[in-house]
C-alpha cells in the first residue's frame, strides 16, 4: 500500500509543478520561434540554445550558495515573482510586432536565470520534507517534474492553433501561482549553515566535497556526460531531427519532448511501485548503456513513429539515470552542503547543456543528424568507463532504500 505524502511534501511538489509547466512551455516555444519560424541554421540554433542555458552554467553555484544561507521560502517567492515579468514582456512585443531574435534570446536567458536561482533552493528543501525517505521523495519530485513539464510541452504544441501570445500569458499566470505555492513551503534555512563563509570559498565548498568523496566524484563524472552529451541531444538534436528528417513543426517538436517525458514517467512509476533501487550505482550504469542504445537507430532515419519510440525508450533511461544520480548525491552529502552539492550536480546535468548544445549544433551542421547521434554515444560511454575506473559504484547501496525495507510492515 502506498503511504500518503505529508502536507509539506505536497506543497514542495506543487512548487516544482509551478516551475516545470512554464519550463515545458518555454522548451517548445523557443525552438518553434527560432528553428521553425525564423529558420535558423543548425549551428546558429545550437548557439541560441547555448545562450538560453548559459545562466545555469554561470549562476547555479551562486544559487546553491545563497540557498544554503537564506530562508528558502522567501527566496523562492521572490524569484517566482520576478519571473512573471519575462513572458509578459515578450508577449507584448510579439503582439505589437516588435519581436525578433534579440527579444526571444533575452527571454530565454532570463528564464535560465530563474532556473539557476530556484532549482538549488528546491533541491535543498527536498531532504527537509523527505525525512528518512530520500529516494522516495527524489522519485516523486522527478515524476512531478517530468509530468508537469510534459503538460507544458503539450500546451505549447498548440501554438499553431492558439498562437504564441496566449501561451506566454499562460506561462506568466502559472509562474504567478508559484508565488502563493512557495509561501506554503516550510520556513527557515539550513541549520548549521556556515553564515560567515565567503562567496568564493562557499562556491568551492560543494565542489571540494564532491572531489574529496570517491562515490560523489564517480557519480559526478557520469552526470557530466549526461549533461554535456545527452543535454545536446535534448536541446538541439530532437528539434532539428523533427525539422530536417520529418519536416515537422511545433506540434511534432512537442510530440518528441512528450515521448521523452512519458518514458521518464513510466520509469519513475515503476521505481515507485518496486520501492526504488537497492543498488543505485548499478542502476545508474545500466541507464547510461540503455540510453546510448536507444539513440542509435535515429542515425538511420527510422519512420517518425520509430523516432518517437527511440525517444520514449531514451526517456526511460533518463528517468532511471536522474533518479539514481540524485539519490546518491542527496544521501551521500551532508546537510550543511546540501544545496551547493545539488547545485553542482545540476550544473553538471543542466549546466553542461550549453556546451552540449553548441557542440551538437556544430556537429549536426557538418555531418547531419547521424553525426549528432554518434557524438553522445561516444562521449557518454567514455565518461562512464572512466567513472567505473575511479570507484566500484556498482556495489553502492541506498541508505534510504535499506531503511524502507527495515521499517516496512511484514506481509502475512
Amino acid at each position: 500500500m502506498t503511504r500518503p505524502v505529508p502536507t509539506a511534501a505536497r506543497w514542495f511538489l506543487a512548487s516544482i509543478a509551478t516551475y516545470m509547466v512554464p519550463n515545458g512551455i518555454q522548451m517548445v516555444l523557443l525552438p518553434t520561434l527560432m528553428a521553425i519560424e525564423l529558420n535558423q541554421s543548425a549551428g546558429r540554433f545550437g548557439l541560441t540554445q547555448m545562450i538560453g542555458q548559459l545562466p545555469l552554467l554561470l549562476f547555479l553555484l551562486m544559487g546553491g550558495w545563497i540557498a544554503d544561507r537564506v530562508d528558502t521560502r522567501r527566496w523562492l517567492m521572490g524569484v517566482q515573482a520576478a519571473a512573471v515579468v519575462m513572458p509578459l514582456v515578450l508577449a507584448v512585443l510579439l503582439w505589437t510586432g516588435h519581436a525578433g531574435e534579440t527579444p526571444v534570446l533575452l527571454w530565454a536567458f532570463a528564464w535560465g536565470l530563474v532556473g539557476a536561482f530556484s532549482m538549488p533552493a528546491r533541491d535543498g528543501l527536498l531532504r527537509r520534507v523527505a525525512g528518512d525517505e530520500v529516494q522516495r521523495m527524489v522519485t516523486l519530485a522527478l515524476g512531478t517534474q517530468f509530468g508537469m513539464q510534459m503538460l507544458g510541452q503539450a500546451l505549447a504544441g498548440q501554438a499553431a492553433r492558439w498562437g504564441v501570445v496566449p501561451l506566454l500569458v499562460l506561462q506568466a499566470v502559472v509562474v504567478a501561482l508559484g508565488v502563493f505555492v512557495a509561501s506554503r513551503l516550510p520556513p527557515g534555512r539550513v541549520s548549521h549553515a556556515p553564515q560567515a563563509e565567503g562567496l568564493w570559498r562557499g562556491l568551492a565548498g560543494g565542489f571540494a566535497l564532491i572531489l574529496s568523496t570517491p562515490v560523489l566524484r564517480a557519480t559526478y563524472l557520469i552526470t557530466i556526460g549526461m549533461g554535456v552529451f545527452f543535454g545536446g541531444v535534448f536541446l538541439v538534436l530532437l528539434p532539428l531531427a523533427v525539422r530536417d528528417l520529418y519536416a515537422g513543426g511545433a506540434r511534432d517538436i512537442s510530440f518528441a519532448y512528450v515521448a521523452f517525458g512519458l518514458g521518464t514517467l513510466l520509469c519513475i512509476v515503476g521505481l515507485m511501485r518496486r520501492g526504488g533501487a537497492r543498488r543505485p550505482g548499478r542502476a545508474l550504469l545500466v541507464s547510461q548503456a540503455s540510453g546510448c542504445l536507444a539513440l542509435l537507430p535515429i542515425a538511420f532515419t527510422p519512420p517518425q513513429w520509430g523516432y518517437l519510440a527511440c525517444i520514449f525508450v531514451w526517456g526511460m533511461s533518463g528517468g532511471l539515470a536522474m533518479t539514481m544520480s540524485r539519490t546518491i548525491m542527496q544521501e551521500q552529502s551532508p546537510a550543511t552542503h546540501q544545496s551547493r552539492v545539488m547545485a553542482a550536480l545540476t550544473l553538471a546535468t543542466t549546466g553542461g547543456a550549453p556546451l552540449g548544445a553548441l557542440v551538437s549544433g556544430a556537429v549536426i551542421g557538418q555531418w547531419g543528424v547521424p553525426g549528432g547521434v554518434a557524438l553522445p554515444i561516444v562521449g557518454v560511454t567514455l565518461l562512464t568507463l572512466a567513472s567505473m575506473a575511479l570507484h566500484p559504484i556498482s556495489r553502492l547501496q541506498s541508505h534510504s532504500h535499506a531503511r524502507r525495507v527495515e521499517t516496512a510492515p511484514a506481509r502475512s
